[in-house]
């Protein structure tokens, strides 16, 4: 449910670049839309999920989130069902396709850098596949725009966020294919921050490809980065709700990206890559009870690792994270990493709901200081429809950061 469309621009089909894993692949252009929009009308006839998924129940974003997008546990519940419900409400089912578009105020004293830019309009669609044990979720980036410390814009559109297909077998296994993010106990696309944590989000380094940073750079690895791979979860110890209990994945996940890129600049930066083999191997294991949770992750490589420990807990209107990690990688000598974050929600009222965060962090051996970073967020009328204004500011040192952005979800 979340997240000037670029027009398409002619261009040539870049080479096929050396590799040392192995080969890589690139679709002809026709090919990745007919595959991204079957892909589509496969499912879009039985699916359901938020926004759309309230339209069609009569429902509000606040039914399933404390304030979007962070879930509440009713929505840890549901999509833990697989987007389901226990009992549906029974009305007809809306159009199974939501719209998320943010615009952005941005400032940073490094470089005296100053844009309002529009980072992302994202089509959205999800929920169970018929009567099967499926489910299905896709996030696809249109506009993808990212500010970087030249001053120029960093065109990625038509790269997918997630393109994920689950395979329930079972009470208490998933098989999940597609494209997603390794890290499970805390989803970072559902914050309320605009930033995520670098705890979760700074890579690993890979083998560098010779003559290609955009392979060297696919070929990194965090826990909140998105690949292409495979996964497969256990639950054991359940709780009372179908989102809590000991859940343990395997995920092996790939040198790639899925996209289907919509300008001459996003088939540079977001070209449509698979290689192989694996990455490594993350091991992650964490229990749940509501929205309180407490677990440890692992990536494992040939000449690269990388550990962490997480830990958070939900009392009442107040949320706190804590992660710890260590990790190590070829050229340099092993560092920790941390973050510990702390949020207080005012849901008084479910028209308009805020929430306010701090969050400090650091990774040591970075040759960065500590980061602290205060945030403000801010929805409403949270119906079927809402919008998100979010505030964040960073402090780093001598740098300064202002963040300003404003969602509208529908």
């Amino acid at each position: 449910m979340y997240k000037s469309l670029q027009a398409a621009a002619a261009g040539r089909r870049r080479p096929a670049r050396p590799s040392s894993l192995g080969p890589a692949v690139n679709l002809p252009a026709c090919a990745r839309w007919l595959l991204a929009v079957v892909g589509l009308a496969i499912v879009a006839g039985e699916a359901r999920a938020i926004p759309f998924y309230a339209r069609s129940q009569g429902l509000s974003c606040v039914d399933c989130h404390s304030l979007p997008p962070k879930l509440n546990a009713r929505g840890e519940t549901f999509l833990a069902r697989g987007y389901r419900r226990a009992e549906e409400v029974g009305r007809e089912p809306a159009f199974p396709i939501s719209l998320w578009i943010t615009g952005r105020r941005e400032e940073r004293s490094a470089n005296n850098l100053q844009d309002v830019l529009l980072p992302k309009v994202e089509l959205i669609s999800g929920g169970p596949v018929a009567a099967l044990p499926l489910s299905y979720f896709v996030e696809w980036r249109v506009v993808s725009l990212e500010l970087q410390n030249n001053g120029t814009l960093r065109d990625r559109s038509g790269r997918f966020e997630d393109v994920i297909l689950n395979w329930e077998i079972g009470d208490n296994q998933v098989l999940r294919f597609g494209q997603f993010r390794s890290l499970n106990q805390y989803d970072v696309s559902l914050r309320l921050s605009v930033s995520e944590p670098a705890v979760f989000g700074t890579g690993l380094p890979g083998q560098t490809a010779a003559g290609d940073s955009r392979i060297t750079g696919l070929r990194s690895f965090a826990p909140s980065g998105r690949s292409p791979g495979l996964a497969y979860t256990w639950q054991t110890m359940p709780g009372p709700a179908r989102s809590d209990g000991l859940f343990s994945t395997i995920t092996l996940p790939f040198v790639g990206e899925l996209s289907a890129p919509l300008s001459a600049k996003a088939r540079q930066a977001a070209s449509f890559e698979l290689e192989g083999p694996a990455k490594g191997l993350f091991l992650e294991s964490f229990f749940r009870r509501g929205l309180s949770s407490l677990g440890a992750h692992a990536f494992l490589d040939r000449d690269r690792w990388l550990f962490t420990g997480v830990g958070r807990i939900q009392r009442g209107d107040f949320s706190g994270t804590a992660a710890f990690g260590v990790d190590d990688a070829p050229g340099r000598s092993s560092r920790s990493r941390y973050s510990l974050e702390l949020e207080h929600l005012f849901d008084r009222f479910d028209t308009f709901r805020a929430a306010a965060g701090f969050r400090v962090e650091q990774i040591t051996g970075a040759g960065r200081d500590p980061a602290y970073i205060p945030y403000l967020a801010l929805s409403g009328p949270n119906t079927s429809h809402t919008f998100v204004l979010q505030l964040e500011g960073r402090f780093q040192g001598d740098t300064r950061t202002l963040l300003i952005d404003l969602s509208s979800l529908f």
